[in-house]
């Protein structure tokens, strides 16, 4: 369980805290009983982060953002994650490494990525807007 933590996770970036906290929802609601649950969930996330970074990347775009390389190979590289675990769920070694996947690295990688290069995209973002770069 991750819950979305305002001195941790808020940005202060409407638009990029709601799909934040949707992740997490979404993230929140697995049944740990249930090894089809981390499935639903994890293709949920995918469809999710999708048009979450869809978001990010437009801004990106938008305004220029220096380091949206760099921030678009990291969205690239978790999503084909995700899709790795979600195809390879016909046995049950891949269902648990799904779960594994989910349970050690997915939650971890969300904090990391947000404290990282999200908060670096929304401060400059609100310069942005703001005429200042």
């Amino acid at each position: 369980m991750k819950n979305f933590e305002n001195e941790k996770h808020l940005l202060n970036y409407d638009e990029i805290d709601k799909l934040h906290r949707e992740f997490l929802d979404i993230y929140n609601s697995v049944d740990s009983s249930s090894i089809d649950s981390y499935i639903q969930k994890l293709t949920a996330l995918l469809q999710q982060s999708k048009r979450h970074f869809n978001v990010e990347e437009e801004l990106m775009d938008k305004y220029s953002y220096p380091r949206s390389r760099e921030h678009k190979d990291e969205h690239r590289k978790v999503l084909a994650e995700m899709q790795y675990f979600i195809n390879n769920t016909n046995s049950l070694f891949g269902k648990k490494m799904l779960k594994a996947y989910y349970n050690e690295k997915l939650g971890d990688w969300f904090d990391l990525h947000l404290l990282s290069m999200d908060s670096d995209l929304t401060a400059f973002l609100k310069k942005a807007e703001n005429g200042i770069v």
